[in-house]
């Protein structure tokens, strides 16, 4: 096994922010026994830092999160070019500044949510031209906005349940005849989500119009677009991890236990007990107690998911089902709490052979989105000056009175 310079990319502008810093440490401990990791701390306004200390949980739990103070004011400034910039903002000797290259030869995103887990971090990865690990652009902005998410599982034949969504300013043109949609196209109890998010942000289940009202303020404070979602009455709630690309390997499914009518925030991460269970607090029943029919068909639906937004690396999908045991994909995790492992763990994969599978998947999908041509060769501009020198000549363009 070769031993990379892992770039661990945690934290962000998101409000999983702490979320994503418990993930990112365990996969931290879990890469340390294979590859050197150099931890990037993104604050929650946006500042990029590194250092030693941030290999340390103990360095965010003392009651405040790190500032770029606490690192002699090293920074890390990114290129349009396969690099991360070490700057070190104070003068030394004749007034230069200390800038060293970070040796980074894979990143691996853990940050949940906006600004890590929607396609932008992506996005700028691939301007660098670095391997990373997970879903593309396509696949990650797609999964984190609920909306586009559910109009693609449509056209694909995907099982969702019946919704209808709105943005914030035609919420404030016309509040009434969105509350009217809402109660014709569907049936209380309801949940009103933000588009964009996670960890059950912004979420609530509502049971009348004076519930409504008062989630939707709440979901508009979390995203621009928001929709109401048909609730499931006592639903089963069934997850299932998906990892690999074209020909992904299928998980285990899991039945999260909640006494109530979701999984809330707390219910999913503050209640941990044991640092080997994963991230997730709630009780879970691995394997998930339900037949091997409907497992195979939510493990089938699971692949299907993940292949139609094109993903990569690892994905969880949750699933709803009701009474009479339809199956419905509630929403897909491209960069989930603790990865999953959890899941992977009862099929024999311990954590630190995970991490160095989606290292190695980050590579396979690098090399062929390089063997692509990004160019083409034409007589365009030839055409094109030619074309300019007659407007110059018949205009007068570019003379000097």
């Amino acid at each position: 096994m070769s031993k990379y310079n892992v770039a661990l990319i945690f934290g962000g502008r998101t409000p999983e922010h702490e979320v994503s810093i418990v993930t990112a440490h365990q996969v931290c401990l879990a890469l340390q026994e294979n590859h050197n990791v150099i931890p990037i701390y993104v604050t929650k306004n946006g500042e990029w830092l590194t250092g030693d200390a941030l290999h340390d949980l103990s360095t965010f739990t003392g009651g405040s999160l790190p500032h770029p103070s606490d690192f002699d004011k090293v920074t890390v400034e990114f290129h349009p070019e396969p690099k991360f910039v070490v700057n070190s903002k104070h003068w030394l000797g004749q007034n230069l500044r200390k800038r060293t290259v970070l040796p980074v030869d894979v990143v691996f995103p853990a940050i949940h949510g906006m600004h890590g887990e929607d396609g932008t971090l992506q996005g700028l990865l691939e301007l660098m031209n670095l391997p990373y690990v997970g879903a593309g652009v396509v696949g990650s902005a797609v999964g984190m906005d609920k909306i586009v998410m559910k109009a693609i599982f449509n056209e694909n034949q995907l099982p969702v349940l019946p919704y209808v969504w709105w943005d914030q300013q035609e919420w404030e043109i016309g509040a009434g005849a969105i509350i009217e949609d809402v109660e014709t196209t569907l049936s209380y109890p309801l949940f009103v989500k933000p588009a964009m998010g996670g960890s059950s942000i912004g979420v609530a289940h509502v049971k009348n119009q004076d519930e409504l009202l008062s989630a939707i303020e709440v979901a508009g404070h979390y995203s621009r677009r928001m929709l109401a979602e048909q609730a499931v009455e006592d639903p089963l709630e069934i997850n299932c991890a998906v990892m690999g690309t074209d020909e992904p390997t299928i998980s285990v499914c899991e039945q999260p236990i909640t006494a109530a009518n979701f999984l809330s925030f707390d219910d999913k991460y503050i209640h941990q007990e044991d640092e080997s269970s994963g991230m997730a607090g709630a009780d879970r029943k691995i394997p998930a107690p339900i037949s091997e029919e409907l497992t195979l068909h939510i493990q089938q639906l699971a692949e299907r998911t993940f292949q139609v937004l094109d993903c990569a690396g690892v994905a969880r999908i949750d699933f709803l089902v009701d009474a009479d045991e339809n199956v419905y994909v509630n929403e897909i995790n491209t960069i989930p709490g603790s990865y999953g492992y959890y899941l992977w763990a009862h099929q024999g994969i311990e954590f630190p052979q995970l991490v160095s599978e989606l290292i190695d998947l980050a590579f396979a999908t690098h090399a062929e989105k390089n063997t692509l041509t990004y160019t083409y060769t034409t007589n365009l501009l030839s055409q094109a000056d030619a074309s300019f020198s007659k407007l110059k000549r018949d205009n007068k363009l570019g003379d000097t009175a």
